[in-house]
């Protein structure tokens, strides 16, 4: 998967938004700011989740801290995944020392069919060594995994579900909850999917944000 392109203008905004007016944040639209004591989240994945050709902010992960308040800090890598080393130069377990400094109450991590092509066996490991990373070194976090989203265009090859079932195992081994949330960008993927025909628009961002929200909210876990 490609890197998303850099958007040094709006990096540029923010930074002088955040120096000028420490509040700024809060008067965007529907953003609140995070009350104190309240949750900390970050989150783990590949360049779906890192809003791949979007602009910033745009990412499910951001339009949850927008509409919520909650404080996130999306940690997602473009071509990574458990095995497989992504634009960040390392695969998940390499954004293992950020999470940790940014203290969350929640980490969420999800599957990445940017494993597709790795064997079984190497799944099964390096899932299990970084979720168990993730465990050790934030043992106060709560860990909630996800299942593996997929080209809606194309059958789903076997390490879909390989990589899914990897984060279940994982993710339970150590008491945190696993989250199916099915395929949901196929419900309309003319709307749902950038011409690429694997990257969310906003749109679609937006209803993996309403499709993780309810299932969360289901497994007791509301946000």
């Amino acid at each position: 998967m490609r890197t998303r392109r850099p958007r040094a203008w709006a990096l540029l905004a923010c930074a002088l938004c955040a120096v000028l007016l420490s509040g700024c944040a809060a008067a965007v639209a529907g953003v609140r700011t995070p009350g104190p004591g309240g949750p900390v989240i970050v989150t783990i994945g590949d360049s779906i989740m890192a809003g791949y050709g979007l602009d910033d902010g745009e990412d499910w992960p951001t339009q949850l801290s927008s509409w919520t308040g909650v404080s996130v800090d999306n940690l997602a890598c473009s071509g990574a995944g458990f095995v497989t080393v992504g634009s960040c130069g390392s695969s998940f377990a390499g954004l293992i020392p950020q999470a940790v400094k940014d203290a969350p109450t929640i980490v969420i991590v999800q599957g990445s069919d940017n494993d597709v092509g790795q064997s079984d066996a190497d799944i099964e490991a390096a899932t299990e060594k970084t979720v168990d990373a993730l465990h050790r070194a934030l043992p106060k976090a709560q860990l909630i995994g996800l299942s593996t989203l997929w080209d809606p265009d194309e059958d789903e090859p076997h390490e879909i579900a390989e990589t899914s079932a990897a984060v279940k195992w994982a993710v339970t081994a150590v008491h945190g909850t696993y989250v199916d949330i099915g395929q949901p960008l196929r419900e309309d993927p003319s709307t749902l999917l950038q011409d690429d025909h694997e990257h969310p628009t906003v749109a679609g961002q937006h209803k993996l944000l309403v499709v993780i929200r309810k299932e969360l909210a289901r497994a007791g876990h509301p946000l």
